[in-house]
């Protein structure tokens, strides 16, 4: 069954080739399906050489790879089935498919890589084809979000690149171990930070995160925030020390990020006047909890076991719900079962936030061990507010769900798309029974309890005098940072316009007086003589002329002799 490990990539990869024909706008439905054959047929431990392939490519699976390509490619396979059915109408629809399956297969293909080279291809494919994704719509917000999109992500596979090439030389070798990891510099180490920290959306790397879930369509929402950004997570479970070595200063580098991350991300998203930028800001609050529980464990080597496992468990957790959320907003307006698809996104609100006897008890039961053994006493009970804050996020979201236009009806396929979202629904639905311990059931009902009964008071509020809430909404834009650094960036390129112009009048004037200066040298005279026959000059030559007669003569009659006659005589 190793073959399928070489399909689950090659699959997309090759149907990208046939998607833009109308006739298949099927196409992204099935091209996950080998890799979620690969996650559920293929034995742990098997390998797959291509030597043939990027300096030779080597496929596998382990438990992390297992964990991750079951998620993803069930996720990719739902949204498939989502973007198949959702621009059937639309001109564009040939071009979103084909960027839908080339980012599937750079998804798919990280997963499975083991060897360096493999991992950052599947990474700049997948980040590149997303692009296509976020500027589908083509408006204006569409475009501004592929922009800074495209920027950031560049930035973050520079970064990457030149990470995973450090490692290779330091190492000597493609497929570095876990004892060989345990040496990994400090240069590299902060470029896995940075490059694989953009990709996660840790603040301050995190502006293009909002802009981006926000731009694009239900599918590629529901794929960015449920299986692009998870790769982040992989990279550092991958080629961190992770267990090996301890890293004070490193470990205590993620836990600062994951705080900024919790603290930013919670405030900012309740003012936001779109559901999915609130979604977009409770991710970039999941991937500050998680990454703080990576600083953890760098610190402390010895809870890596658990640490590493519960990191993967929440990143299927996240990924499932989360892009269940995005599929189930699209939703919105397009079925004849609105009550259905309320009470479903209601359910997966209450799994994000995790509300007993759902997926989210389950993952945040997980990593409670890093917590607990943390040095901090006060992390704990941080993490505890956070939880009461996502409850929060989560009751702004649904409340936020009123605002959202309702799309046109699906007459083709629409059952299709319906019907793969409530089997996503049952999955998470049946996630803390297959995957979790019977006391991680119960989650924290405490902090969910407490902070419905703190929105209560705004929502009675909202309802009834929407006018003391609504100054709130939207005051500050997605992109937070960006948004705020606009005057700055405004003065900036005033003050490099100005500095321009002024070199550009500098090199003009130059240029000027050197083309002045180069005539006068190289101009021919058509008649050399005429200074010399000018009136100043000529009479200056003359008196200099006769004042030389004068002064000879002068000095010839006192120095001749006396002439002698001839015979003697006088």
């Amino acid at each position: 069954m190793s073959w399928l490990l070489a399909a689950a990539w090659a699959a997309p990869l090759g149907l990208a080739t046939l998607a833009h024909r109308d006739r298949l706008w099927w196409t992204p439905a099935i091209g996950a399906v080998p890799a979620l054959a690969a996650a559920l047929l293929v034995p742990l431990g098997s390998a797959m050489e291509l030597p043939w392939l990027l300096m030779g490519t080597r496929l596998g699976l382990d438990d992390q790879s297992r964990i991750f390509l079951a998620f993803t490619a069930l996720l990719w396979t739902v949204s498939g089935v989502h973007a198949a059915a959702d621009l059937l109408p639309s001109a564009s629809g040939g071009r979103y498919r084909t960027f839908f399956l080339i980012a599937m297969a750079g998804n798919l293909l990280l997963i499975l890589g083991r060897d360096l080279v493999s991992f950052y291809t599947g990474f700049a494919v997948m980040g590149l084809a997303a692009y296509g994704l976020v500027v589908q719509e083509g408006h204006r917000q569409a475009l501004r979000a592929g922009r800074v999109y495209l920027a950031m992500t560049l930035a973050g596979e520079l970064a990457l690149f030149t990470a995973l090439v450090l490692i290779a030389h330091q190492m000597g070798t493609r497929v570095p171990t876990a004892d060989q990891l345990a040496n990994l510099g400090d240069v590299p180490l902060a470029l896995l930070v940075l490059g694989l920290g953009i990709k996660a959306g840790l603040v301050p790397l995190h502006v293009w995160l909002p802009l981006a879930y926000a731009a694009a369509p239900p599918s590629g929402a529901a794929v960015l925030a449920g299986a692009m950004s998870k790769v982040a997570l992989l990279g550092w479970l991958r080629y961190l020390p992770l267990g090996q070595a301890a890293s004070p200063e490193w470990g205590a580098l993620l836990v600062l990020l994951g705080l900024a991350s919790l603290l930013l991300a919670v405030p900012v998203g309740l003012v936001q006047s779109d559901a999915r930028s609130v979604l977009a800001y409770s991710s970039i609050a999941k991937a500050g909890l998680l990454v703080l529980t990576l600083g953890l464990v760098l610190k402390q080597p010895a809870l890596a076991p658990a640490g590493v496992a519960a990191v993967a468990v929440f990143a299927a957790h996240h990924g499932l719900v989360k892009g269940g959320l995005f599929l189930g907003v699209g939703l919105i307006g397009t079925q004849p079962w609105p009550t259905v698809i309320y009470a479903g996104l209601a359910f997966l609100a209450l799994a994000l936030a995790g509300a007993p006897l759902t997926s989210g008890a389950v993952a945040k039961y997980g990593i409670k061990p890093p917590l607990d053994a943390a040095d901090w006493a006060w992390l704990g009970p941080f993490v505890g507010v956070s939880t009461l804050a996502m409850a929060l996020l989560m009751v702004r979201f649904l409340w936020g769900l009123g605002a959202i236009a309702a799309g046109p009806t699906q007459d083709r396929a629409g059952v299709l798309r319906f019907g793969s979202w409530l089997v996503l629904l049952a999955l998470v639905a049946a996630f803390p029974f297959g995957l979790g311990p019977r006391e991680g059931w119960t989650g924290s009902w405490a902090a969910i309890a407490v902070g419905l009964a703190l929105a209560a008071p705004f929502l009675l509020a909202a309802r009834l005098r929407p006018g003391l809430v609504r100054p709130l909404v939207g005051q500050i834009p997605p992109g937070d940072l960006l948004a705020m650094a606009a005057p700055l960036g405004a003065a900036l390129r005033w003050l490099a316009g100005t500095l321009l112009g002024l070199w550009l009048r500098l090199v003009e004037h130059s240029q000027a007086r050197l083309d002045d200066l180069v005539r006068r040298v190289t101009r021919p005279n058509p008649d050399p003589d005429r200074p010399l026959r000018a009136w100043p000059t000529a009479g200056a030559l003359w008196l200099l002329v006769l004042a030389m007669l004068l002064l000879s003569l002068m000095l010839g009659n006192g120095a001749a002799p006396p002439l002698a006659l001839p015979g003697g005589a006088g």
